[in-house]
């Protein structure tokens, strides 16, 4: 075992800066390492303030307030027990103990009336290891080695953190076991997810911070860590658009080139409208500001002047197929896509999207939602980036009729900014094309298709079309 613990962050861009002092850590992540070295390894603590150690973290609450924050502290390695004593008796020898970190998570409160003890949760005690302002973004890659054991066995959970203390997710580098005999504990690396970084509210500044939940046992333990290290590799910045890639091969039973608006749709809280623009051969759409009054945009006869985001899907692209796929069947997705600063999207699945106007809630309206996840979490930066992936339909499509309409949730952020849409193309294989489509499809070129409200548009859709002035139901 090693005398002391050291915290290592690696960075992708420079890996080969040396290791700094302690003092000033802020932005040497940035030159590749962060490092504290031979802390307490003469074993005056008093050298040692709790300045030194502000990127240890320890967090008590009881019943959900916050009881006292203060740091780790260096303490013997209770190992030596015996060693210190000598030592302290023949005022020698403390160069050669061992020092790690001990954290103390306590018994719970006993209620003065029942004398019954309250329950703690896991996170009553909680240990924080941190890169300090050195946020880290979704993409990044993170990995936790280090010695840890404890006074009694136990296991500690793994939460994400912005700051110590700011919660942003409750995974992190999954449970911690504590046996009675010095361990290693080495993680797999982690890819940081949308909110494992900014949260489920998209609102925080970005993952500095793992949480160690130490009240898991539920009752008093020391916990002690040394040789600590946390390996970070961030992303290589984008500083251009992405190649276009070939088009996919396949029927194409949806093409969009960035100027047909009919088959989209916008939804602002309750009410699909359409708010999609078409600019320089993209599709813009609008994600809501959460500074600003949106009354008159929610039209369900809500009072009140002041409508405030509170869910992703306040602002909602959706992008409606032809006709609906049934789940297990394959299509492939291509699109480009940008915004005017990173961002990310949540992806569902949705039935086909209602008429601009249409109000969930309204008339028996019930919405198109059907399953929360389609694509998983899209990643929005401001150059071009391109998705082009084969994608299965989730099965839970077909309780409510299959998948039409692809939808984007675009209030992750919580802030006003516009995002971009071009090329856009779903291809599947011919042979599982319904037979009207396909057919249809290879006389489109001479024929004027309108839909109900008179509007003229490239493709059939599910419903009622007029083709050359001929009524033509898609199924």
């Amino acid at each position: 075992m090693k005398k002391f613990f050291t915290l290592i962050a690696v960075a992708l861009v420079a890996i080969s800066a040396s290791a700094q002092d302690y003092d000033d850590p802020k932005d040497e992540i940035t030159n590749g390492k962060i490092a504290w070295n031979n802390l307490c390894k003469d074993g005056d603590f008093s050298k040692y303030p709790a300045t030194k150690l502000v990127n240890f973290k320890v967090n008590e609450w009881l019943n959900g307030e916050k009881v006292s924050v203060g740091t780790a502290r260096v303490v013997v390695d209770p190992d030596d027990a015996d060693a210190f004593a000598t030592a302290v008796a023949e005022e020698t020898g403390f160069s050669s103990l061992h020092y790690c970190l001990e954290v103390c998570s306590r018994d719970p409160e006993v209620d003065p009336e029942t004398g019954e003890a309250k329950s703690l949760d896991p996170w009553d005690t909680q240990f924080f290891i941190t890169v300090g302002d050195n946020y880290l973004k979704d993409g990044d890659k993170v990995k936790l080695k280090m010695d840890v054991k404890a006074e009694k066995a136990a296991k500690a959970s793994t939460q994400a953190h912005a700051d110590a203390g700011n919660y942003n997710h409750y995974a992190m580098v999954g449970d911690i076991n504590f046996t009675t005999e010095w361990a290693t504990f080495e993680s797999d690396e982690i890819t940081i997810s949308a909110q494992q970084a900014f949260g489920q509210n998209g609102d925080k500044p970005g993952f500095a911070t793992i949480a160690l939940n130490l009240a898991e046992l539920k009752e008093a333990n020391k916990y002690y860590f040394d040789n600590i290290e946390l390996i970070v590799t961030r992303q290589k910045e984008v500083t251009g658009d992405d190649p276009q890639p070939n088009k996919p091969a396949g029927y194409y039973i949806y093409e969009n080139d960035g100027t047909d608006l009919s088959t989209l749709s916008v939804k602002y809280f309750k009410n699909y409208t359409d708010a999609a623009q078409s600019k320089d051969g993209a599709i813009v759409v609008t994600s809501l500001d959460p500074d600003k009054s949106y009354a008159d945009l929610y039209t369900d006869g809500t009072a009140g002047s002041e409508v405030k985001l509170k869910n992703n899907w306040d602002t909602q692209f959706l992008i409606t197929l032809p006709y609906a796929l049934k789940g297990g069947e394959k299509f492939h997705l291509y699109f480009g896509y940008k915004a005017d600063e990173e961002a990310s999207a949540e992806t569902q699945v949705h039935m086909a999207a209602p008429a601009p106007g249409t109000i969930e809630g309204v008339d028996g309206y019930e919405g198109t939602y059907i399953h929360y996840s389609l694509l998983g979490n899209v990643k929005f930066i401001k150059y071009w980036k391109w998705f082009d992936q084969d994608v299965t339909v989730p099965t839970e499509s077909d309780a409510k009729g299959g998948l039409q309409s692809i939808a984007f949730n675009l209030n992750v952020l919580r802030k006003s900014i516009n995002y971009y849409f071009k090329d856009i193309i779903v291809a599947v294989d011919e042979s599982s094309v319904p037979t009207g489509i396909s057919t249809f499809k290879a006389e489109k070129a001479t024929k004027a298709i309108y839909n109900v409200a008179g509007q003229q548009i490239k493709d059939l859709q599910k419903g009622l079309n007029i083709v050359d002035g001929k009524k033509v139901y898609v199924k």
